[in-house]
Parts: structure tokens; sequence; C-alpha cells
């Protein structure tokens, strides 16, 4: 979550030019790079939180960020060109990411309350008395 709110902050660093660039002829639709980029977010998050040498995990989040674009029948090129779109329209990225920040707070939840229901359901051993 660091890393995304850094990316947020940088972003709105970069600022708004005064002519409107244009959408990619490849352009992804909204919803559709709203499923990826929470995706992303999701390996993102994974990778770092299991891998401490920093080769490594670029190398496993490389990999994943493949597989979760051939997942969602998108090139790369047409990813990286709607992602610039969204960089230099400051606005929309930051709409975008309001969805974004949302699901992933929603998957968040729904995977605590798996995780504590397998806890419940986890029964301890009892203990043999002699």
């Amino acid at each position: 979550m660091k890393r995304l709110f850094y990316l947020l902050f940088c972003i709105s660093l970069i600022g708004c030019g005064e002519k409107k660039p244009q959408k990619p002829a490849n352009f992804i639709p909204e919803e559709k790079m709203i499923r990826i980029l929470a995706d992303v977010h999701t390996a993102e998050a994974r990778v770092e939180r299991a891998l401490t040498y920093p080769d490594t995990a670029l190398m496993t989040f490389n990999h994943y960020q493949k597989e979760i674009l051939n997942q969602h029948e998108v090139s790369e090129e047409q990813f990286r060109s709607t992602y610039r779109y969204y960089l230099e329209n400051i606005a929309e990225m930051d709409r975008l990411y309001e969805v974004i920040i949302d699901t992933l707070s929603i998957r968040e939840s729904r995977a605590q309350v798996r995780a504590d229901s397998a806890v419940k359901n986890v029964t301890l051993p009892v203990e043999q008395q002699p």
C-alpha cells in the first residue's frame, strides 16, 4: 500500500499540461484497467511480502504482471500506452485510483474474513491423558 500512495504522490507532482492528450487507439476501457491495476498491485504486495532479494522480487513481479496481462487479454504495449495516457491526465488517474483503492480494500476484507473462518474451522488436537 505504501508504494501505491507513493505512486499517487509522484503522479500528482507531474502536474497537468495545458493540452489534453488523446486516448491511444488501443485504449483499455476504464473498468478493465481498474481490474488489471488492482491485480497488479495485489501481485506486487504478494511479491513484496514473500521475497527479500530485490532482483528476485523484480523478476517474480514481472512474471506475474505478464500473467495478469495475458489473463485480461491485453498486450504490454496496450497496457503501457493506456497507463501513459492516465499519467498525463491526473484527474482521470485520481478517479481511477479511487476505485482501485476501494477494490483493493474489498479484496483485503474478503481475504481477512476467509482467514478468520479458516482459523475458526481448525480444531486443535485434544491432549490425551495417561
